[in-house]
């Protein structure tokens, strides 16, 4: 009888630590699930919070000041990420004479950027400012003759693009170069830039 109700009371002992480690392990795993929802809530809301930032910054305005060889300069209101592309089609477009490939037109803008397109006579210049030996070159050995050379002869003299080297022999298909001041009578090319050029030039 004794060992009747000790196989007992160990049985009941048994049954006691059985159910409390299933209550302890429900305990544990409501609060892994719990830690897990709340990671979860606070991720959600982490990702919300930056999409509605993000969306904010691509719809905040700036305004960019844009000048040169575009046809309504002047100050462009924009959105935030738009690039000089964008820009330039809200200045109206470029020139004909604008050198686009001397900008970055996929760049980003930021509020209060200051643009100058450049034009290709003004891209010239510098270009030709930098090859220092080709300039030294045309002025120690070899006068460009207004009347005779070629447009890409013309086009080695520093400040010389495109566009001038077409006014200079639209010019002098009409009236021909008399005197190498003459050339002061060609559209765009004033007393500043003139001085630039006559050293490089002569008439035959």
């Amino acid at each position: 009888m004794e060992n009747i109700f000790k196989n007992i009371k160990n049985i009941i002992i048994f049954v006691l630590v059985v159910v409390l480690g299933l209550v302890l392990y429900n305990v544990k795993s409501n609060d892994n699930n719990f830690d897990e929802n709340e990671n979860y809530l606070a991720t959600s809301e982490d990702s919300d919070f930056s999409n509605k930032d993000k969306d904010e910054d691509e719809n905040e305005e700036i305004y960019v000041h844009i000048s040169g060889a575009v046809n309504k300069p002047g100050l462009i209101k924009l959105k935030n990420g738009d690039r000089l592309v964008d820009a330039i089609s809200l200045a109206g477009g470029a020139r004909d004479d604008a050198d686009l490939d001397s900008c970055n037109l996929a760049k980003k803008l930021s509020d209060e950027d200051k643009i100058y397109i450049k034009t290709f006579d003004e891209s010239a210049d510098n270009n030709f400012n930098a090859d220092s030996s080709t300039a030294k070159a045309i002025s120690s050995n070899i006068l460009i003759n207004l009347n005779s050379a070629s447009k890409d002869e013309l086009m080695k003299i520093p400040g010389v693009g495109p566009k001038t080297a077409d006014k200079i022999i639209d010019y002098r298909e009409k009236f021909q170069f008399k005197s190498v001041e003459d050339l002061k009578n060609v559209d765009g090319i004033g007393d500043k830039k003139f001085e630039k050029l006559k050293d490089y030039l002569c008439v035959n």
